[in-house]
């Protein structure tokens, strides 16, 4: 009797360290799920916001815009459309990345701010013209920064944290 007794003692420890040791086992691997996810939200936004710097930097002083727009420029940012679509197609392919709100209100935002002119015009200068634009990609560059660092930051705390045995 004491021989079946020691047994179901050997199996019960056996099975609660068991136990332990695979939820430890898991609780590591949806950490290491967690980072890889906030490094992959990290990357995208930078991406994102290196294209938006590309843009902001891009000036065509071979384009003759005097002719089309008769406002000051300083303000004003001129989207090709390649890059336009670029942007739209990234997003939307990422969308899982990047925060919803900032974007929808940057398209929402340059889309107010778009000047119409007539297809042919759009394509000899080969852009998009945005009155005031500037300001708006500078400001979405910033908060896609800022959402960069806050995502650093969880990173950082998500790595210092320690996992135990005994944790849920």
């Amino acid at each position: 009797m004491r021989e079946i007794i020691s047994v179901c003692i050997g199996a019960f420890i056996v099975l609660v360290s068991t136990g332990l040791n695979n939820a430890y086992i898991n609780r590591n691997f949806r950490l290491k799920q967690q980072t890889d996810e906030k490094m992959k939200e990290i990357d995208i936004l930078l991406l994102l916001n290196k294209k938006i710097n590309e843009i902001l930097l891009k000036r065509d002083v071979d384009m003759v815009i005097s002719e089309y727009i008769s406002f000051d420029s300083f303000d004003d940012c001129y989207i090709t459309i390649d890059d336009y679509v670029y942007l739209q197609s990234f997003c939307s392919q990422n969308h899982f990345y990047l925060p919803s709100y900032i974007v929808e209100e940057f398209f929402k935002g340059i889309a107010h701010r778009k000047i119409v002119l007539a297809p042919d015009e759009i394509k000899k200068m080969g852009a998009y013209t945005f009155k005031g634009g500037r300001i708006v990609l500078e400001t979405f560059s910033e908060e896609l920064l800022k959402c960069a660092e806050d995502r650093k930051i969880e990173l950082k705390r998500m790595r210092t944290s320690k996992i135990s045995y005994f944790h849920g």
